[in-house]
């Protein structure tokens, strides 16, 4: 099957799209830094530059803005300013209450986006609510947000009579930065019976990219490193029990200090640990797998490995570079840098447990051994939209076995061609010797490439898509959802969104795709659509139908179906629900028998006051056509919750249950973290918790069900800036 020429008709109209023309401002420099109290007094502001010509950005940016914003930015001796007075019509409905940082739910926020490099790229959110809690993020077009960074930097909020006022201090020193202009812009979020959104400067959605119609603002001293030397000495303790197979019997003291440390100059980033501890990172969830050909992607939400992951965790044919096949690092060193022509991150860490990773693909007698993990990438810029070339090298080798390991070499190659139109593609080769079975010297040479061609303009969206990864690719430091395949997919959608009357958005997508192997015998090919629907009530309905697709398994062919149901309501911040469903039919993978495929999730989330909550419960379910037996039966049931004390002291609680039946023997997997920590600032941190798990798999030959871990652990990191 030859990917469709139906997107030619759409590609006409995208040829209209405009190019970007920002404004360009001077932001001025105060000899004094101006007030941070949380209050509304601005009167120690006065020289700042004051921008109030904001523009609708959601549901559409056309129609009027009624929410009166004034934001004033300076730099001052040490650290970039802005405030702003955000005013409401009707202040009695702006949504806000006590969060901790990085978690508060849908309400009411004003952030601004900074671009020190002034590349155009990428750009750092930073994000204030009406109370003065903050959370940070990395902005690009390629990725959209990830809210896993962490910046040092300070706010303050305070609610008025007529809406809210809220402050900003980011220290020079926590920002990679380059002489010229900064990108800025400012983004004011208000969840009514729309989630509407205003933004300086006005944005238009006839300009295909987001990062490219930030402001440009001059005035930035470059010569203002401020306190460049962040250090986090932390401690922790724990006592736990184990009765694992093989586990020494009782409970196990461990006590461990460890070091962060950071170094920030205008332009690179040095960061280092050792012996870290990452006993707050929430436990990962089993996302239900159920006869599923592809292996389950983890995010990472370990500190260290955050930053720098918008060059080093690059998106391509596979992900060539994935930061959790480092497990249990005693050390690591990590440096980022920019210039005006390439922006450059590198890795290095010695992990105690890395030899895990290299079991999973295969290998014999490596868990447990240290692996020697390093990985550098370096991005040219091609242009001011954000075009680029990357080239990406990665080497994980294993202690004490002669060489063993894998390695990877990547190209990858972004560029704009034209307002709209945008090429991606990609290369990586790896070469890989695997302690394996009767043949420990094999060695596998290994590639996977992808090409791809999209249109991004107001109304239209499509893309035309070809990947493959061959049999003998092995990513020992990064992650392949499967090998020894080839995909083509193309896609289409029709888009319009409505500030006001009943309606506040519409999507229909049209799509197709092929799965064969690498030999070209079929896997699976589907063609279907998806509308979504959501009115000014905050209810939306999406609904998904492949109505006639083929699937091969087992040497069996024969016709699918896909059917899935999504509805959602977010009116009310207290408590927002959805529920998710889906309809197959499927080939059973281990037989190749048709199967029904059926799956139902609820859900709800929401915040109380400083109350914060998530709940939901699912259920998957695998079963004959032929004779309508259950084949697999899967339930979970997760949820979270927090409160927010003042002085930034919280308490949370995680707990989940995940349930296989069916064709196997059961198993059956257990959690529950209780916390209770104190966390001002991003580096500081001091928390107390307890967790236990209870694991019962037939596949580790326990008998009956056993208690896998239990026991308390603690942790205080200070941060020292010098």
């Amino acid at each position: 099957m030859r990917l469709p020429a139906l997107l030619l008709a759409p590609c006409l109209f995208a040829a209209a799209a405009q190019k970007p023309d920002p404004p360009r401002v001077l932001v001025p420099r105060l000899s004094q830094a101006p007030s941070r109290a949380a209050d509304a007094d601005l009167s120690s502001w006065q020289g700042a530059l004051v921008v109030e010509q904001f523009g609708m950005v959601m549901p559409d940016d056309k129609g009027q803005n009624r929410w009166p914003t004034k934001v004033l930015f300076a730099f001052g001796p040490d650290a970039f300013y802005a405030a702003a007075e955000c005013r409401d019509p009707e202040p009695e409905q702006v949504r806000a209450w006590r969060h901790k940082r990085d978690s508060f739910g849908d309400m009411d926020f004003l952030g601004i986006d900074l671009d020190p490099s002034g590349k155009g790229q990428s750009c750092i959110r930073l994000i204030v609510s009406p109370l003065g809690g903050h959370f940070d993020g990395l902005v690009t077009d390629a990725d959209g947000e990830n809210y896993n960074y962490d910046l040092l930097w300070n706010s303050a909020g305070v609610l008025t009579e007529w809406g809210y006022v809220v402050k900003f201090r980011v220290p020079y020193s926590s920002l990679r930065r380059l002489p010229g202009d900064w990108g800025l812009r400012v983004l004011r979020i208000l969840p009514r019976e729309r989630r509407y959104g205003i933004a300086w400067p006005p944005q238009s959605r006839d300009v295909p990219c987001d990062v490219c119609q930030m402001a440009r603002a001059s005035g930035a001293p470059v010569d203002k490193p401020g306190s460049p030397f962040l250090v986090i000495p932390f401690a922790t303790a724990r006592r736990e029990e184990s009765r694992e197979p093989g586990a020494s019997p009782g409970a196990h003291d461990t006590t461990r200090l460890g070091l962060d440390l950071r170094y920030s100059s205008t332009s690179l980033t040095v960061d280092g640990t050792y012996r870290p501890d990452f006993s707050n990172v929430e436990a990962d969830v089993d996302p239900l797998q159920i006869n599923s050909r592809f292996k389950v992607f983890y995010p990472e939400k370990r500190p260290f490995f955050l930053e720098g992951m918008d060059l080093l965790g690059i998106q391509g044919a596979q992900r060539q570079f994935y930061s959790r096949t480092i497990g249990d690092p005693l050390y690591g060193v990590k440096v980022s840098g920019q210039d005006s022509w390439a922006s450059w991150s590198a890795l290095h860490a010695r992990d105690r447990e890395g030899g895990t990773a290299l079991t999973a693909d295969g290998a014999l007698g490596t868990e447990g051994r240290a692996t020697r993990d390093s990985a550098a990438v370096v991005r040219f810029r091609l242009d001011g939209r954000g075009s680029g070339i990357s080239v990406l090298g990665t080497d994980k080798t294993l202690e004490g076995a002669q060489g063993a390991g894998g390695r990877s070499a990547g190209l990858y190659w972004n560029q704009w061609l034209g307002p709209a139109f945008q090429f991606i593609g990609s290369r990586v080769e790896t070469r890989a010797r695997l302690p394996q079975g009767q043949d420990p010297d094999r060695v596998r040479q290994g590639s996977a490439t992808s090409l791809e061609v999209n249109f991004n303009q107001r109304n239209w969206t499509g893309w035309l898509a070809t990947q493959d990864s061959s049999p003998e690719l092995v990513l020992a430091s990064g992650f392949a959802t499967l090998t020894g395949y080839h995909q083509e997919n193309a896609g289409l959608v029709w888009r319009e969104r409505w500030n006001a009357g009943r309606l506040a958005q519409a999507r229909v997508q049209f799509r197709a795709y092929r799965y064969t192997w690498w030999d070209r015998s079929p896997m699976e090919q589907a063609g279907g659509f998806e509308a979504y629907l959501e009115t000014a009530g905050r209810w939306a309905l999406q609904i998904g139908l492949d109505p006639a697709g083929r699937a091969w398994a087992q040497g069996r062919d024969m016709a699918i179906r896909n059917r899935r149901l999504n509805l959602s309501w977010l009116r009310h911040a207290e408590a927002q629900v959805f529920v998710n469903a889906a309809w197959n039919r499927v080939p059973d993978l281990a037989t190749g028998d048709p199967a029904r495929l059926r799956s139902l999730t609820l859900g709800s989330e929401g915040n109380v006051s400083a109350f914060l909550y998530a709940v939901s419960a699912r259920t998957g379910e695998l079963e004959g056509e032929a004779n309508g037996r259950r084949l697999v039966r899967a339930r979970q049931l997760t949820g979270t919750a927090g409160y927010q004390f003042p002085l930034a002291i919280y308490a949370r609680v995680q707990a989940f249950v995940v349930r296989y039946d069916g064709r196997d023997p059961a198993s059956v997997d257990k959690y529950l973290k209780l916390l209770a920590g104190w966390q001002p600032n991003a580096f500081t941190h001091a928390y107390l918790g307890w967790s236990g798990r209870r694991r019962r798999d037939p596949g580790l030959g326990l008998e009956s069900e056993r208690l896998a871990e239990r026991g308390i652990f603690a942790k205080f990191a200070y941060a020292l800036q010098f």
